[in-house]
C-alpha cells in the first residue's frame, strides 16, 4: 500500500448505506489507513463493494470515525 512512504497507519470506522435488491443496508467496516479522508474513502468503497457485491459507485459512506 504504503510502499515508498512509512507512515502511521491509524484504525478508522466506516459507516455505509447501499441499495441491494431495491433494499437500503446500513453498516460499517473497520479501515486501517493514514489520516486522509481521500484515502480512507477511497480504500472504503473498494471494501464495501467486494464485500456487498455491488458496484462501487453504489456506495454511500455516511461518516468517518476515527476507532
Amino acid at each position: 500500500m504504503l510502499k515508498d512512504k512509512q507512515k502511521k497507519l491509524k484504525m478508522f470506522k466506516v459507516d455505509y448505506s447501499v441499495s441491494k435488491n431495491n433494499k437500503m443496508v446500513n453498516g460499517s467496516v473497520i479501515i486501517k489507513s493514514v489520516k486522509d479522508s481521500h484515502e480512507i474513502e477511497k480504500l472504503a468503497k473498494l471494501d464495501i463493494s467486494t464485500k456487498e457485491r455491488i458496484f462501487i459507485q453504489g456506495v454511500k459512506i455516511l461518516k468517518i470515525k476515527l476507532f
